[in-house]
């Protein structure tokens, strides 16, 4: 078994397979979708570099057995994650260590140089679950969910307030005001008349394999009066080879919310998806948002416990 740092040019397509065949053998989201490895690559790569934090991306590690993946970890900001293949699941505590020593770089340091070190594990994986607590790691209260939507079954019409238009990406060509409105759907406090957003990580997308099949959901306020009217607005990652799509990032611009908007823009991916031969689309979210999309048709597949740890700096 060897260690070896991720380089996309040369790991990127065997890394994608690995998460493909990992999904393929459990029909859900185990550990995370390859469309989630491209939206880390592509998008939150760039980002990251935009607000001069470290790129998540240079922080992925795979384990090989036979030039074979057998194991990676998959650091997204402040948070790690894992994924073994079965078999292999002897390999966790000392992927642990690894991590710690390999992605500390990823946390922010408090005044005394420790960090908070952050593990995410599928609430299925129990032995990890055991291995970090006996390392003295701690479980938060809060859980992330993946949550999906068959639509074949889930879909439905978008219906939206008098005045607001449903659109997909490429009715809306602007590309600024999506991705502006989608920006500050996340930061409400950067509300300003002609506010733009920088497009490097929009662009980022394009460089994706899966940006062909993938698609944009726009909302758009016909009477607003401003530059920007898109008040809603999400990406659609498409993957042909596991026959799912992940919708990735979803954002309401908070002046426009509590109108149905963001469960309209779900049901226009949802009905998509369908159109085009997708077999389950995924939502990764938060507790307190599991009744936004449970109204949008999906269902919780699998829940993800936080473990944290309190590192200090080596002596």
């Amino acid at each position: 078994m060897r260690i070896v740092k991720f380089v996309p040019d040369r790991d990127l397509d065997r890394l994608e397979a690995y998460l493909a065949d990992r999904c393929l053998e459990s029909r859900r989201a185990a550990t995370w979708l390859p469309a989630r490895l491209h939206d880390l690559i592509f998008r939150v790569g760039r980002q990251e570099s935009d607000d001069g934090r470290e790129i998540s991306a240079d922080h992925i590690y795979l384990w090989e057995d036979n030039n074979e993946i057998a194991a990676c970890i998959l650091p997204d900001g402040e948070n790690v994650y894992v994924s073994i293949a079965g078999g292999c699941e002897g390999l966790f505590p000392s992927m642990v260590d690894f991590s710690e020593k390999n992605c500390r770089a990823l946390f922010g340091r408090a005044a005394d140089g420790s960090v908070k070190f952050w593990f995410a594990v599928d609430t299925a994986q129990t032995y990890m679950e055991e291995a970090l607590k006996a390392r003295g790691y701690s479980g938060y209260p809060e859980r992330e969910y993946m949550s999906f939507a068959i639509p074949a079954e889930a879909a439905a019409e978008p219906v939206l307030p008098e005045g607001f238009r449903f659109l997909y990406g490429e009715d809306y060509p602007n590309e600024e005001n999506k991705w502006s409105a989608l920006r500050l759907s996340f930061h409400p406090d950067w509300e300003a008349p002609g506010y733009r957003a920088s497009m490097a990580p929009y662009n980022g997308r394009k460089s994706s394999s899966m940006y062909r099949d993938s698609f944009e959901c726009v909302i758009a306020d016909e009477a607003c009066g401003e530059m920007n009217d898109v008040c809603a607005y999400c990406f659609v990652y498409v993957d042909k080879k596991t026959g799912t799509a992940l919708i990735e990032p979803v954002g309401v611009r908070e002046k426009y919310t509590h109108r149905g908007l963001g469960t309209a823009l779900m049901r226009g991916a949802i009905k998509r998806c369908g159109l085009i031969g997708v077999e389950k689309c995924y939502v990764d979210n938060f507790g307190r948002r599991n009744g936004f999309y449970t109204a949008a048709g999906f269902q919780t597949e699998s829940s993800t416990v936080f473990w944290y740890k309190t590192l200090m700096p080596a002596r």
